[in-house]
């Protein structure tokens, strides 16, 4: 992404983040960076396509702090498991707005859930690599690692909606959900977890 691209999805997520996708309109981003709406539209033709970048950008983000943490592992899975989670609760905090605003789009197909699954497949990646980690440190015996990574990301995932469904469907946020969210999120690790991890006895 060039310089200048990265300086409007930095301007829309600032918006996004406070105000979601909708409420949000290309002129005022334009104004927030002091440009034209036509100098704006040169590089990007329309607000789907800036979502689309700002998700990229804050998943690339995520993901950058989630492989660090994944390169820590030490034969402490549910550790790195709950840290992972922490992380995201963090930039869940953060981007709560647009966290309820994506789903919002996801429902209503405005053109982002191609991105959305690319990023899905991303997120499964990243707990492949860790679960292969643990596979061959020993910690724990899995079946199909990167099936078993596939099922522990959406059962992540959809407690994470199933947790501010109301506020996707209200467009109404409640930040407190978050940590309802990282709550449950831990009890349901825990409960995966915790039996299928080989005793280092």
């Amino acid at each position: 992404m060039d310089n200048k691209k990265e300086q409007i999805v930095q301007a829309a997520l600032k918006r996004f983040a406070h105000y979601g996708f909708n409420k949000t309109t290309m002129s005022e981003i334009a104004v927030d960076l002091s440009i034209t709406k036509a100098n704006l539209y040169y590089y990007y033709p329309d607000k789907n396509a800036l979502i689309k970048d700002v998700l990229i950008y804050i998943s690339e983000d995520i993901l950058r702090n989630q492989y660090s943490i994944i390169d820590g592992y030490q034969m402490n899975l549910l550790d790195v498991l709950n840290a992972l989670l922490e992380t995201r609760a963090s930039f869940l905090r953060d981007y709560y707005v647009l966290h309820i605003s994506e789903n919002l789009e996801w429902i209503k197909g405005q053109g982002v859930g191609t991105v959305l699954e690319a990023l899905h497949g991303k997120d499964i990646e990243m707990m492949t690599v860790l679960f292969k980690k643990a596979m061959d440190q020993g910690e724990v015996a899995l079946d199909d690692v990167q099936q078993d990574a596939a099922c522990y990301i959406e059962v992540i995932k959809g407690l994470s909606l199933i947790r501010s469904v109301s506020d996707v469907l209200s467009g109404m946020p409640n930040a407190y959900n978050v940590d309802e969210i990282l709550e449950s999120q831990k009890r349901a690790t825990a409960f995966i977890f915790e039996n299928k991890l080989i005793s280092k006895n």
